[in-house]
């Protein structure tokens, strides 16, 4: 039997977030970025203030949050030398025997004495500049950013991003992720570091802020409104938010005359509906209108077209 979704639940989920924490969430982020960015570029030769940018790259945009919404932006760097230097040259035959040696415990002893011999050697070599890597950038980050935050704040260093959690300083339960990023400004991308697989993974959002901003211009707040109860009920049923650019592109596919602007819940049926019977190859991706949603890199490189399915099916759960 299917679940009852009636006019005042969809209503309830439209009028339970708070726009004005999330907003204070985002000023509070830029500016201790903006601080910590300015103090690094002070020791630092390669970071400047103009060239770095922060953007919201999930639901936190169009304040489409749920209560399982995290907080993730791209800290972009402009620096081609930072790119060059973070990526390593390894001596991949020379890595797999020292590993195949030290998992079989091979020479204990003498590799004991290899190890003193080297540490005796290291105390009468002279200390050598190292270069500045994406590593060494996000570490300058995180302790300018600990420095500015309270004591009840904590700053988590991942393999990927900075993580910021702490009451007093951002509000109840809430998780930051920064991700620092390599930017190239003549594509409009970010350059994200993956150190497992010594490469960037090139990330670039297309046209996505352009045409949410147009969507917003034609539907209002009523576009915002659709995203914001679609997370909700995801969230509930799958206990995750989902992929942004597979539900911003359909909602952003749905003609304006389905957004009734006077009525949440007449504009959620429309739209619900619409999306259930539509077909799915022709939408078009929120990032590359030429594209179908299917052929967007960010969507079926991450499998992310699960979360159509599942939409879908979160849809023909309730009766509305």
């Amino acid at each position: 039997m299917k679940s009852l979704l009636n006019r005042e639940i969809i209503e309830g989920l439209n009028e339970s977030s708070n726009t004005a924490f999330a907003d204070n969430v985002t000023n509070t982020v830029y500016s201790l970025v903006s601080e910590a960015v300015e103090k690094i570029s002070i020791k630092s030769p390669f970071v400047q203030l103009e060239k770095c940018n922060i953007i919201p790259v999930n639901e936190i945009y169009i304040g489409a949050f749920s209560q399982l919404s995290e907080y993730d932006y791209f800290l972009g760097v402009e620096n081609t030398e930072i790119e060059f230097n973070s990526k390593v040259k390894r001596n991949w035959w020379k890595y797999l025997w020292k590993e195949f040696k030290a998992s079989w415990r091979i020479g204990r002893k003498k590799k004991y004495k290899k190890k003193k011999r080297k540490e005796e050697e290291a105390a009468k070599t002279p200390v050598t500049i190292e270069k500045y890597k994406v590593s060494d950038l996000k570490k300058d980050l995180m302790y300018r950013i600990a420095d500015q935050i309270t004591e009840t704040s904590m700053v988590y260093d991942f393999p990927y991003c900075l993580s910021l959690v702490g009451s007093d300083d951002f509000g109840t339960g809430v998780k930051i992720n920064i991700f620092v990023t390599i930017y190239d400004a003549a594509t409009d991308t970010y350059k994200l570091y993956k150190e497992s697989r010594n490469k960037f993974i090139p990330i670039n959002f297309g046209q996505r802020y352009e045409n949410l901003d147009k969507k917003y211009e034609t539907c209002g707040q009523m576009f915002i409104s659709m995203a914001k109860i679609f997370n909700a009920l995801y969230s509930k049923i799958y206990d995750k938010i989902p992929n942004q650019i597979v539900l911003e592109s359909l909602l952003a596919n749905c003609p304006d005359s389905l957004y009734d602007q006077n009525d949440v819940y007449k504009t959620f049926v429309n739209v619900a509906n619409y999306i259930r019977i539509r077909n799915p190859k022709t939408f078009t991706s929120i990032c590359n209108p030429e594209k179908t949603l299917f052929e967007d890199p960010l969507v079926f490189r991450t499998n992310a077209q699960v979360d159509y399915g599942k939409i879908v099916n979160m849809l023909d759960r309730f009766k509305y």
